[in-house]
């Protein structure tokens, strides 16, 4: 028989006297709970996950998973802001610009203001470390020391912008020296020492920020971060050293002669010697018709590729044309292309390079737009999902994948057609025009000076595509797997 509904009351209450309590901690180690939680020192990407947290144990997890996380990308650009710092530096005062061979290297008007908006670019992102807005004030009011150094940085590069950028150098007018006279070099009977003073103050400054870089980037809490880098790159780099090992070793024991192929020690040598001789100023004019034609090509290859997506017969009337034009080798294009916009002007290097990148962001483009998920798609078009909402929610995302794999194969083909471009006429002042100038001399170092410049600018064009890719898909599973 079933007990009474009186006694079955009486049996629960019963038998939750008898149940085990759990213990309750110490008021003292409550309070204490309390402040170990409010005392805890967390970084901006850390204080969005972690500001509901209220035990010390979340926080120490936060930590553990964050940094198992992190990649080198912080200390790129910690080291990236510290490399402009030290080249604003040396065009802010005629003395290092004119005067030093690191400054003269740089002695370009249209290089200059891009070196100063960068390292604007590089000091925001440094300073804002993931955090925006309110989350940035109250994570650099909860650290003075970052405060301070966020402020001294800013402060340099905004003297570092009005002197390159606008041309009003903040300290020479502090000084009561003519603007005018920090364009041109300093003569012997010009205010040397008041250029000398302003030099001194420009330096001051320079320190300043470059410590305030140190103390923004913290290198000495990634540690962890350095240890799995030197585990991850070490065979690669052992790799690189090996051949520059046997490639001096070769040449030396078998007597090659440099004008075959010179010794990487010369080569390295007589850059060293080179670079402040407008090398580095001709590189960055072909890195320009590269960079243009780059946006030329990819821009009108991406916008084909939509229409192509969008109107199959569209697409099959186009891909034939671009594939001819792709088959065609870019030796050809350079005459006809000089003889359409004229041996002289860039547009002609600039269009070559724009054939060369068209084809692959327009077939990559549509193989994205077409490659969609077809229950994600059936299941958008059951919530009567407009085609806008389709494209903007399921078919871009699929797409833009593929697109910045395109985009970052024609890095490389732009640096390609913009130099090959110069062979066959065009300016002197471009890294084409200049290998084949000194090979045609037999001056064969200086012409593999002009590859390594040409072999840095293509890969930190490749890092720019790949740097925008990661901030404008951060959620692609290729990132959260890194």
């Amino acid at each position: 028989m079933s007990s009474s509904p009186p006694a079955a009351a009486g049996n629960a209450r019963a038998g939750l006297l008898l149940r085990p309590r759990r213990p309750r901690p110490p008021r003292a180690a409550r309070g204490g709970t309390r402040l170990m939680a409010g005392s805890l020192k967390l970084t901006p990407s850390q204080a969005s996950d972690v500001e509901a947290a209220s035990e010390a144990i979340y926080a120490s997890a936060a930590d553990q998973v964050i940094s198992a996380q992190a990649g080198l990308g912080r200390d790129l650009l910690a080291l990236a802001t510290v490399f402009l710092i030290v080249v604003t530096c040396h065009l802010i005062n005629p003395l290092l610009q004119f005067e030093v061979n690191f400054g003269r290297a740089f002695r370009n008007a249209t290089l200059q203001p891009v070196l100063a908006v960068g390292l604007l670019i590089c000091a925001l992102m440094l300073i804002s470390n993931g955090a925006w807005g309110g989350a940035l004030w109250r994570s650099l009011a909860r650290n003075r020391l970052r405060l301070a150094a966020s402020v001294v940085l800013f402060a340099y590069t905004a003297i570092a912008l009005l002197a390159i950028v606008l041309r009003f150098n903040l300290i020479g007018a502090i000084l009561g020296l003519p603007q005018e006279g920090f364009t041109e070099p300093v003569s012997e009977d010009g205010p040397v020492a008041l250029f000398e003073t302003a030099l001194t103050i420009t330096m001051a400054l320079e320190y300043l920020a470059l410590a305030a870089v140190v103390v923004l980037w913290e290198p000495w809490n990634r540690m962890p971060v350095y240890t799995r880098a030197v585990r991850r790159n070490a065979p690669v780099v052992l790799v690189a050293l090996a051949v520059l090992v046997i490639w001096e070793a070769a040449l030396v024991v078998f007597n090659i002669q440099q004008f075959l192929l010179p010794r990487p020690s010369v080569i390295i040598e007589r850059f060293i010697d080179t670079y402040h001789r407008g090398l580095i100023s001709v590189g960055w004019n072909t890195f320009q018709n590269a960079f243009w034609g780059f946006v030329v090509g990819c821009g009108l290859g991406i916008l084909t590729g939509l229409i192509s997506a969008r109107f199959t017969s569209f697409s099959r009337a186009l891909l034939p044309l671009a594939i001819a034009a792709n088959s065609v080798p870019i030796i050809a294009f350079a005459p006809i292309m000089n003889n359409w916009f004229g041996a002289l002007n860039p547009a002609s290097k600039i269009a070559i390079v724009a054939v060369l990148t068209y084809f692959p962001s327009m077939i990559s483009t549509v193989k994205g737009l077409t490659s969609v998920d077809t229950l994600s798609l059936e299941l958008m078009q059951s919530y009567a999902a407009s085609p806008l909402e389709i494209f903007r929610k399921l078919r871009l995302p699929t797409a833009l994948p593929f697109i910045f794999s395109a985009l970052k194969v024609s890095t490389t083909l732009a640096m390609i057609g913009a130099i090959v471009s110069e062979y066959f006429g065009g300016s002197t002042q471009g890294l084409g025009y200049r290998i084949r100038e000194d090979a045609a001399l037999f001056k064969y170092p200086e012409s593999w000076a002009a590859i390594i410049v040409a072999s840095v600018l293509g890969i930190l064009f490749y890092l720019l595509v790949s740097a925008v890719e990661r901030a404008v898909m951060p959620w692609h599973v290729s990132f959260r797997e890194e």
